[in-house]
């Protein structure tokens, strides 16, 4: 059962609300829960917030950088969002050329081919969210690749 609160934020802000079913859930300890639409027009909620203001702190931000944000610059992101991992990769490893050494350039191919695309290879860019990472992660570390033995690398 999710709770809404009554406070109104300017219209496009968002909304914040707990899931709980407490009879006094502004006194109860359960995180805030912030509703939002992202500047691709994507909703999307994060989840943890302690206090009411909290929660609004971070929606007033979300908003105030969506309203920064230039509508070539939002297009752009929405064009690019749309694209999937695949395709982006396969687009930005040849601009890396110049940056990196012949051996490396390798490795970094074999670690998109072997790693990143077999298991994000599908998915549009504008679904690629911090949860996804971890799991990302997690299944790497499951494969004994990555963090699982001490660093950050594929």
């Amino acid at each position: 059962m999710a709770w809404y609160v009554a406070r109104q934020l300017a219209r496009g802000e968002g909304s914040f609300f707990k899931e709980c079913g407490c009879s006094r859930p502004t006194r109860c300890s359960h995180p805030y829960t912030i509703r939002f639409r992202d500047a691709l027009g994507k909703r999307r909620e994060e989840v943890g917030y302690d206090t009411q203001d909290d929660a609004i702190e971070r929606l007033t931000q979300i908003y105030a950088e969506k309203k920064k944000t230039a509508p070539s610059v939002a297009e752009a992101r929405r064009e690019l969002g749309q694209q999937t991992v695949a395709e982006y990769a396969k687009q930005w490893r040849p601009r890396q050329q110049r940056m990196t050494e012949y051996s490396t350039g390798w490795h970094v191919d074999s670690s998109i081919n072997v790693h990143v695309i077999p298991r994000l290879g599908s998915r549009k860019l504008n679904s690629v969210t911090p949860i996804v990472v971890e799991r990302f992660l997690d299944e790497l570390e499951g494969d004994g690749v990555g963090r699982g033995k001490g660093d950050r690398t594929l």
